[in-house]
């Protein structure tokens, strides 16, 4: 595909016909800054020609983190690559290596980093639910990463946090995570009898057990302390350390 009208305000000459020739030649950095552009800096087919022949790269490059997943996998999305409607083959094996990056996440990241690349996947169909189902079927070396999602989400529940996602815009993002929240209470009850020792799956209880209740969190929310601080009138920032301006 001719690429040399394509995103000019974002991509020297040079780049696009980097971005044109043999894939294998396409630098990295390059790619990485693929999903940055603007929707209407690329027409539709071109979004759907480089999102088909890089997809394995971007979804390495989220699996190693060396890019920002959600806002790469907004690039899946209806108004960019489209992945609805590539080839079936195309799309359904794109689908498989982002659920096999997501199983891995599950292992292997925090939770609030999981989160932004569940948000990111949600771009891809507009819609959570497909992605939050396979989490239900992940292996059992992944219950771990399970049990600490449901406890951040059940928390944030408990906390009415509802900025979950940076690059999926949708009018209820509450929804879906308490639907999923809610069902993983089972899968948390049994690891935490399997698993006494976890205070993960123990506080995860605990705020289920609030959530039943429809009562307050036990814990403050994160700058709780400071919001009354400076109720208190005290001056803000105060403690705080800052680079001197001085010598010695």
């Amino acid at each position: 595909m001719d690429l040399s009208d394509g995103c000019s305000h974002c991509h020297s000459e040079w780049d696009l016909v980097v971005l044109a020739g043999h894939p294998d030649s396409v630098p990295d950095h390059l790619i990485r800054s693929i999903p940055s552009d603007a929707h209407d800096h690329w027409s539709s087919e071109q979004w759907q020609f480089l999102c088909r022949r890089f997809a394995p790269r971007l979804v390495s490059l989220v699996r190693t983190g060396e890019i920002d997943p959600g806002l790469t996998l907004r690039a899946f999305g209806p108004t960019y690559a489209d992945l609805a409607n590539w080839p079936d083959d195309e799309r359904g094996a794109t689908e498989d290596a982002l659920g096999a990056a997501l199983v891995d996440a599950l292992e292997h990241w925090q939770s609030h980093d999981l989160v932004e690349l569940l948000g990111g996947l949600a771009c891809a169909y507009d819609d959570l639910r497909p992605w939050l189902a396979r989490l239900d079927t992940a292996r059992p070396t992944a219950q771990g990463g399970v049990i600490r999602l449901a406890c951040h989400w059940a928390t944030g529940l408990l906390w009415g946090d509802d900025d979950w996602f940076r690059w999926w815009y949708t009018d209820d993002p509450v929804t879906p995570v308490r639907e999923w929240t809610l069902g993983a209470k089972t899968t948390v009850e049994r690891f935490s009898r399997a698993h006494p020792e976890c205070k993960t799956a123990r506080d995860a209880l605990i705020a289920y057990d609030r959530l039943d209740r429809g009562e307050d969190s036990p814990w403050y929310y994160p700058g709780h302390a400071w919001d009354r601080w400076e109720r208190q009138g005290l001056p803000g920032r105060y403690g705080w350390l800052r680079p001197s301006d001085q010598d010695g």
